[in-house]
């Protein structure tokens, strides 16, 4: 059970340097009482142990002030200097450092990120010449994929080393400057990159880089050392359970620790209105630069150099960064335009930062409290998402592989035209996809496997398919994705997240048809239509008739051509079918060998001559694959037919009859069965009947 604290909840407002407005106004005329109202609400209903809040406006900081318990085993009230977990709010302090390098002409944004690197380099299978420049890694375009990883220090694996992780993961599933992607490993990369450019580590750069001449001084890369007199806020589960202390192989990604306050002074200084105590350590064009969205997030929205900026939100342009992760939630939001930037802090996760940020430029904004609060009354669920159908392009079985740092692993899609998906990796058992949808042009969906490498092996996880139809490929990632219980009372998963891990995928298709499919439905021809040409000028009688196709005896033939796109290989067709007069073939079926075609008779030439027309020009009753049946007249036949890219083989009742390898020899069709094309079926003086045509994906075994 969740722990409640028996004693008044503290408000604590500080007043710690020159340009700090004590809150000491009457609460009548406060802005912000309401906001106090919400936060102190979600505290006495445990939603949240603690929040800290900052807001600065026109240079000074005009509220901060700390809520609840940051620590409760010691009993700490949170306070403006409480140092929290930022998580994503690292990026933009991480970009920052990485800018003061460009300033100090030790790099450029525009430089290849793998000049910049060690012995690790990043890779690029879709495109090994495109490499990822810094300011595509710093705006989330350079194609790396998901990532994170969390590594608590009450379990055995630990952090490897960031050139380790590089050559593990540090591989483009896309080409760079494209597809917005948001992929911590990419400011992981970056405090790599500081660290070798700088020759420091990257905590000792942001320290005296950035954290001093900024006057953060309760900012840290990592939580400060026990001893250190800085109070810290736990990290605490949805149930109220401290998490243990974690890190991670993308510290400049998520490893900050920083107080609200501190917050506001970065704050001021990207608003280029420093406080006087502060030395900037970037001059005001590379901070306008930082903030120009670079790379498109959606129609509204781009990110920069760290920073996401909003052009239209609530009539004012907004440039910020959020923070999630186990035990963190946290908000950052500046409005450059009004001198205004808020800032909220919670040590579990919560939506209560975004609607502090939000409501706090409510308070100071009339406009935008107006459009706020309208769009909230107009705003109307989203409608479903379309059922996923996918195009004639895409559906089909596939096949490729993923590209493990421990090797590739074998993977197989099955796309339905109806939409419905199903993945197998290796021999492991099919799974259902699940979630499928087309997003950004990516095809995504959820599946279970098991990808068998030791960073997986962590935790129990689901696969995560990201993938976009390209050159006749379908290429991107998967990503292993760890799941956590969602209820206390569920102990069959990990307390808390783990990962997320991505590999390159490619697949090929290999054929169409992702499963059997049927080309008559034993009520009407449907595309099947009767062939008048030629030999079947004369034909006889084509209907459907209890659930078959009846061919009346032609003179001398009958035949029906399906009149659809087919594969041309890596196919099976299957189909009952008998003799019901006559003595001549009662199926004559021809099909698609690739380029050309071919022909299976069954009882030809007198009534019992089985064998394919032609190969090498001679026909089915003078080549190797030449073979005889005992024909009954009104017996049933199942007969299937195999073309793979290698060879072309038939059965009948199971019985194999032709197993022919396909190399150099010439297949083809005598000229009077060329309208029977691309699919037929036809008899020779013979009435014949027809049911359970079907077709599916084959392959050489």
């Amino acid at each position: 059970m969740a722990y409640r604290p028996c004693f008044l909840l503290a408000s604590i407002s500080l007043v710690l340097t020159s340009g700090i407005t004590m809150n000491n106004s009457s609460r009548a005329e406060d802005p912000f009482d309401d906001i106090r109202k919400l936060i102190r609400e979600a505290i006495e209903k445990d939603d949240v142990p603690s929040l800290a809040v900052a807001v600065v406006q026109d240079g000074k900081i005009i509220w901060q002030e700390g809520f609840g318990v940051a620590d409760r085993a010691q009993n700490q009230q949170a306070t403006p200097d409480t140092m929290y977990s930022l998580a994503s709010i690292s990026k933009p302090i991480t970009a920052t450092g990485l800018m003061v390098l460009v300033e100090q002409q030790k790099l450029q944004l525009d430089d290849l990120a793998n000049d910049r690197l060690g012995d690790a380099k990043i890779t690029s299978p879709a495109a090994p010449d495109d490499q990822a420049t810094l300011r595509q890694i710093a705006n989330h375009t350079s194609g790396l994929p998901l990532h994170y990883q969390f590594f608590y220090e009450n379990q055995s694996h630990s952090v490897p080393d960031r050139e380790e992780s590089i050559r593990r993961y540090g591989v483009l599933v896309t080409l760079p400057g494209g597809t917005y992607q948001y992929a911590n490993l990419g400011y992981g990369i970056l405090d790599h990159i500081i660290h070798l450019q700088s020759g420091q580590s990257y905590s000792e750069f942001m320290q005296q880089q950035l954290f001093a001449p900024l006057g953060m001084k309760n900012s840290s890369v990592h939580a400060p050392d026990a001893d250190s007199g800085h109070q810290l806020a736990v990290r605490y589960g949805p149930s109220g359970e401290p998490i243990p202390y974690y890190q991670f192989d993308h510290d400049g990604a998520s490893a900050v620790y920083s107080s609200a306050h501190d917050l506001a002074r970065f704050a001021l200084f990207h608003m280029k209105t420093p406080l006087d105590d502060q030395q900037a350590p970037l001059g005001d064009s590379t901070i306008d630069s930082m903030q120009f969205p670079s790379a498109a997030i959606d129609a509204d929205s781009g990110y920069g150099v760290g920073w996401r900026i909003d052009d239209n939100q609530y009539g004012y342009r907004v440039v910020s960064h959020t923070g999630g992760m186990p035990g963190v939630r946290t908000k950052l939001a500046m409005i450059p335009s009004e001198g205004i930037a808020a800032i909220a802090l919670t040590n579990t996760s919560s939506s209560l930062p975004f609607e502090v940020v939000a409501e706090s430029f409510a308070a100071l904004l009339p406009d935008y409290a107006k459009a706020k609060r309208k769009a909230e009354r107009t705003r109307s669920s989203e409608p479903p998402a379309a059922p996923f159908t996918p195009g004639e392009d895409m559906a089909g079985y596939w096949q490729g592989e993923v590209s493990t740092h421990e090797g590739t692993r074998p993977i197989s899609l099955w796309i339905h035209t109806d939409g419905d998906i199903h993945a197998q990796l290796g021999s492991q058992l099919k799974a259902l996809v699940n979630d499928v949808r087309i997003e950004q042009g990516f095809l995504r969906g959820r599946f279970q496997g098991d990808l068998n490498t030791a960073d997986t092996d962590r935790a129990p996880y689901h696969i995560h398919l990201r993938l976009r139809l390209l050159d006749k490929q379908l290429s991107g990632n998967i990503s292993a994705i760890s799941i956590s219980r969602s209820s206390a009372d569920d102990d069959r998963l990990p307390v808390h997240s783990h990962y997320a891990v991505s590999h390159w995928v490619s697949l090929q298709r290999r054929s169409p048809l992702a499963g059997s499919v049927s080309l008559f439905d034993g009520k009407q021809l449907g595309s099947w239509k009767t062939v008048e040409k030629f030999d079947f000028k004369g034909h006889g009688e084509v209907k459907v008739k209890e659930g078959a196709i009846s061919l009346g005896i032609g003179r001398p033939a009958t035949g029906i051509h399906f009149n659809a796109d087919l594969p041309r290989v890596n196919y099976e067709i299957s189909l009952d079918a008998r003799r019901t007069g006559g003595s001549d073939f009662f199926c004559g079926l021809t099909f698609p060998m690739g380029e050309s075609y071919c022909s299976f008779i069954v009882g030809g030439w007198g009534g019992g001559v089985v064998g394919m027309s032609n190969i090498n020009d001679m026909s089915a009753v003078e080549n190797e694959t030449t073979g005889y049946l005992e024909v009954k007249d009104n017996r049933w036949y199942h007969i299937r037919v195999r073309v793979t890219d290698s060879r072309l083989q038939a059965w009948i009742d199971n019985e194999q009859m032709v197993d022919k390898e396909i190399g150099k020899n010439k297949f083809s069709i005598w000229w009077e069965q060329e309208p029977m094309r691309p699919l037929g079926i036809a008899s020779w003086n013979t009435s014949a009947q027809l049911r359970n045509i079907r077709i599916t994906y084959a392959l050489d075994d």
